[in-house]
């Protein structure tokens, strides 16, 4: 996940860097777990060469699959014929099964030229987004995606696909079956975001944000009567963690830092019941509450 998080992030880098054309699309399914026909999964199963066996164990588990609802006092069954069973291990799989045909059935052609390589897509499950050099080589694409994505029952949400551009390229119009599709600046891509100036500031607001949730919702416990052993543990195991997702694609400033550094420490004041009155140095702090420095673990995570 943070690998593709950090490509991204390349790829806006570089492209604002050294004014590059680049056109990227984030593709959003409708109800993409339930909406792939099982039909096209065991097809896709027997075009990847899984055992009959094992394609015939999963037909008997998956086909004649029924639910249930009450109307009025009268019990109706319900076929269920599209999708995969949520919260079962091999669902996820499946259906990685199934969008592989659909991405094997398209033309890759176009994407950017990365040492000879053409990048001109990044998966993860159903999370799908698109790189090219043009808004109409992205427009190609995701008409072609739409199209081989609704024969195996897919439907791409055309009001939620968003695309977005460097500013080498000239703002254009793309449609899909004649809906447009909404240019954005910045977009959350596996819960952060990117942006195409590359700032970094609303990104760390968000992750500010998450760490205080995280903080509050076990604050009763980090303030109770245990060792310190103990409150530093659940602090470094859960607060940090919040705060530095995705750090590993960060390249802070000292101004960047400072603002981290700045969230931990009211934290840790909070942490301990000491107010900015009783001017306690940041370093006392530090020793009583026992927690690893954001900005040091920050760093250790960068790529």
């Amino acid at each position: 996940m943070i690998d593709h998080i950090f490509t991204l992030s390349q790829l806006l880098e570089r492209a604002r860097e050294y004014k590059l054309p680049l056109c990227i699309a984030f593709v959003d399914y409708e109800k993409a777990f339930d909406s792939a026909e099982f039909n096209a999964i065991l097809k896709a199963l027997v075009e990847q060469g899984i055992n009959a066996q094992y394609i015939n164990l999963l037909k008997e588990a998956n086909t004649g699959c029924t639910t249930g609802i009450t109307l009025l006092g009268t019990p109706h069954r319900i076929p269920i014929e599209k999708g995969v069973k949520q919260g079962d291990m091999i669902s996820p799989k499946l259906f990685t099964a199934c969008f592989e045909m659909v991405m094997n059935k398209i033309n890759w052609r176009s994407g950017v030229n990365i040492n000879g390589e053409r990048l001109s897509h990044l998966r993860f499950t159903d999370d799908i987004v698109l790189i090219t050099e043009s808004t109409n080589q992205l427009q190609s694409l995701l008409r072609r995606l739409d199209k081989k994505s609704s024969q195996v029952g897919l439907k791409m949400n055309h009001c939620k696909t968003k695309y977005m551009r460097s500013d080498v390229i000239q703002k254009t119009r793309i449609t899909i079956t004649g809906e447009e599709i909404e240019e954005v600046e910045q977009y959350i891509y596996l819960g952060q975001e990117v942006n195409v100036c590359q700032d970094l500031n609303r990104e760390l607001s968000q992750r500010i944000r998450a760490g205080w949730c995280a903080f509050i919702s076990i604050k009763d416990i980090l303030k109770g009567k245990i060792d310190k052993t103990t409150r530093t543990n659940i602090f470094n195991s859960t607060v940090l963690p919040a705060m530095l997702y995705g750090s590993k694609t960060w390249a802070l400033t000292k101004r960047e830092e400072q603002r981290l550094l700045v969230a931990e420490r009211a934290m840790e004041r909070a942490m301990l019941g000491i107010s900015l009155l009783d001017r306690i140095l940041n370093e006392m702090i530090r020793e009583r509450s026992g927690v690893k420095d954001i900005i040091v673990e920050s760093r250790h995570n960068y790529c």
